[in-house]
């Protein structure tokens, strides 16, 4: 961005620059041009009192030769009958018209400009006197003035890159500061702050920035505190619960279900426990397959229980993703449950996982009458629950830069894919 904004203010500059020192280049240049014509012109004029006086030649010499351009060769006095003081170069067309016509006048010749300035020295009698103007005094000092204003335009434009410069660095910077700040916050740290600096825009949007960042971690504190309160709430049943088991004659019954709280409260207290973490982890990972091996194997007893006709479709070898192992059980339990939970016992399910050209894909489908693809957000359900399942798949598959589809299975019902980049 600093860049872009110097560039601006030297372009913005040098077309002001050049609005300035263009014309004044042409008024230079012309204002050389009329000093040398007004210096032939007081030369002339100074020679014109001696012809009208009706002196001698020699006086006309006389007064010549004190003139500029006369010291120089450049002026010639033709009197009547023809006779030339003076350079003889200098009788030209102009200098004869302006002798029979007493007409004066100033025009372009070879290499230059020459003044005529005809006078009437008699009764009839007319005289001429002509100025020879060379090039070189036409544009006298003019290369001087135009590298002095190219100069002046130079160290304009200078000046201003040095003051964008400046100015873009009360910009730049202040932006940097807070991109970077907004990295430090997309990647967890939620304690980071900026100081409001620079334009008035970038000082209310740093103060949003870290109200931003105290909103979030006042968020996160509450759910912290609810989640050290739900360890408290669940306790009591939980120890209801064991105390009942316990009262069971069927061991086997009691032990399996034993185990089932025993995870239960396992569970509750891995999702405390990362519900209490201060960071988000961005290094997580683990292998789908087997995540997906593990599921099969927990959910496989149900399935032999209700009936169902049960199809596993995996990938042979390891595939490593950028999700917590955590995460993924819970996105593939909720898959599972809800074919569990909304189709009939004897509807077949098929899960599966397939690596395709650096993504893994994961496929849970069912022989049920399918669902709207609306039921994935949070709120959205038709079963009288909260509607979190799907959402929670989605967004682990989202956090982690995969995509979650909902389509229709090959056995009729619905299927839910989640695809994840391999690492």
């Amino acid at each position: 961005m600093r860049r872009q904004l110097v560039l601006v203010f030297v372009a913005v500059s040098a077309m002001v620059a050049l609005a300035f020192v263009v014309p004044l280049a042409f008024l230079v240049e012309q204002t050389a041009e009329d000093r040398a014509i007004d210096a032939a012109r007081a030369d002339a004029a100074a020679v014109v009192p001696a012809l009208a006086a009706g002196v001698s030649d020699a006086a006309i010499e006389t007064a010549v030769a004190v003139t500029t351009s006369g010291q120089m060769g450049f002026v010639t006095v033709m009197r009547p009958g023809g006779r030339i003081i003076g350079s003889e170069d200098g009788a030209t067309d102009r200098l004869i018209t302006a002798v029979s016509t007493g007409t004066s006048s100033i025009g372009s010749t070879d290499g230059g400009v020459e003044v005529v300035v005809a006078v009437a020295t008699g009764p009839e009698e007319l005289s001429a006197v002509r100025v020879f103007v060379p090039e070189s005094e036409l544009t006298k000092g003019r290369d001087r003035a135009w590298l002095a204003l190219i100069v002046a335009g130079v160290i304009l434009v200078a000046i201003s890159v040095a003051v964008a410069d400046r100015l873009a660095r009360t910009v730049v910077q202040p932006t940097r500061r807070l991109a970077s700040a907004a990295v430090q916050l997309g990647s967890g740290d939620l304690q980071v702050r900026v100081d409001p600096s620079g334009p008035r825009e970038l000082v209310e949007l740093s103060a949003a920035f870290n109200a931003l960042g105290t909103r979030i971690s006042g968020m996160l504190q509450h759910e912290r505190e609810l989640s050290a309160e739900l360890s408290h709430r669940l306790r009591t049943p939980l120890t209801r619960i064991r105390l009942r088991i316990e009262q069971l004659d069927d061991e086997a019954v009691a032990a399996e279900l034993t185990e089932d709280v025993n995870e239960l409260a396992r569970v509750v207290t891995a999702l405390i426990e990362d519900t209490r973490g201060s960071t988000v982890s961005t290094s997580a990972s683990c292998d789908l397959a087997e995540v997906v091996a593990d599921r099969v194997e927990f959910w496989a007893v149900l399935a032999e229980d209700q009936g169902r006709p049960w199809v596993v479709a995996t990938a042979d070898g390891p595939l490593l993703v950028a999700v917590a192992r955590a995460e993924l059980d819970a996105a593939l339990d909720v898959l599972l449950e809800n074919v569990f939970r909304h189709t009939p016992e004897n509807v077949a399910i098929e899960i599966g996982t397939l690596s395709d050209g650096g993504i893994a894909r994961m496929w849970v489908g069912d022989g049920g009458e399918g669902f709207d693809a609306g039921q994935a957000e949070r709120g959205s359900s038709g079963s009288g629950s909260t509607g979190l399942g799907l959402d929670i798949a989605r967004r682990t598959a989202e956090s982690a830069g995969g995509r979650f589809e909902i389509g229709t299975s090959h056995l009729g019902g619905s299927q839910v894919e989640i695809q994840l980049l391999l690492t």
